[in-house]
């Protein structure tokens, strides 16, 4: 009964290289949802991979233009800081040449007031000296006359009062003059030595304290420039140590960027790969709804 049910469509005879083929209407509308459902899914491929193209065309230009301006901001930063270190160290050799100049006037005003110090202090003692010898000669010889006048004097009384007792004086006299020239010259030779004791003792600090003077001197001379220098060297020494740190930071943060953006890269191809799956996925699957239905 089933062969003869007036609504059954009747089966399509296809020649397929001189064979024949009979299908029965429900094989030729799966073999029709079938090709609609390839041709759907080819479509949704194409439109796909058009636009995958346009977003990697896009994210391309982003990139480039992105790594175009970091470029340019790189050479502007790094000409800014070229041009920086060129005034700080043309800066620094003005103030170093100011410094010496300085240090040199400074020098030269020291001394030409230590010479000109040192030869008034010469002339001064010249003077003393020259004082004092004479001041010494004028009293030596002073005191020497007023004897000599005393003891005439002394001897022409002497004479008149005591004409008789003349031998025994003129014996007494003698030996006393002998003793007094004697004690006399002790005592001038004893004052002469101590007076020149007392010059070369003056003598002697005057030259220890110029000398430990000029040494102190020259000692904190020594010490200042020695200071200088070390400070100069220390100076020079932090300030490489600084740019050396520095481009050591820049060159981990540079590489750490790199690492960011190498996985942030990765991470949206990743994305993006699975979006198109997921599209081809989901376009296959409501093609396929699309047939059945």
């Amino acid at each position: 009964m089933a062969d003869n049910d007036p609504n059954k469509v009747a089966d399509k005879k296809y020649t397929i290289g001189g064979n024949v083929y009979t299908v029965d209407q429900e094989t030729t509308n799966q073999l029709v949802l079938d090709e609609a459902a390839a041709a759907q899914t080819r479509i949704n491929m194409k439109l796909a991979a058009e636009e995958d193209k346009a977003l990697k065309t896009y994210f391309t230009t982003e990139e480039k233009g992105m790594a175009q301006t970091q470029s340019d901001l790189k050479r502007a930063e790094y000409g800014t800081i070229g041009q920086q270190d060129r005034l700080k160290e043309g800066v620094i050799g003005l103030e170093r040449r100011k410094a010496l100049e300085t240090e040199g006037a400074e020098t030269r005003e020291t001394a030409t007031r230590v010479g000109e110090q040192t030869r008034l202090t010469e002339g001064v003692k010249g003077q003393e000296e020259r004082a004092t010898q004479r001041e010494g000669l004028t009293e030596s010889g002073r005191q020497q006359r007023q004897t000599q006048a005393e003891r005439y004097v002394g001897e022409r009384g002497l004479e008149q009062t005591r004409g008789a007792e003349a031998r025994s004086l003129q014996a007494e006299r003698y030996a006393g003059e002998r003793g007094l020239v004697g004690e006399g010259g002790k005592q001038q030779r004893q004052t002469q030595a101590e007076k020149f004791a007392g010059e070369r003792g003056s003598i002697t600090r005057s030259a220890q304290e110029g000398r430990q003077t000029q040494a102190e001197r020259y000692a904190g001379e020594r010490g200042l420039v020695g200071a200088g220098g070390r400070e100069q060297r220390q100076t020079q020494a932090e300030k490489y140590t600084g740019e050396r740190g520095l481009a050591r930071v820049g060159g981990e943060e540079s590489r750490k960027l790199e690492r960011t953006r190498g996985s942030e890269t990765r991470r949206t191809d990743l994305q993006r790969e699975s979006f198109r799956r997921y599209k081809e996925n989901r376009d296959y699957s409501q093609a396929r709804s699309a047939t059945r239905v």
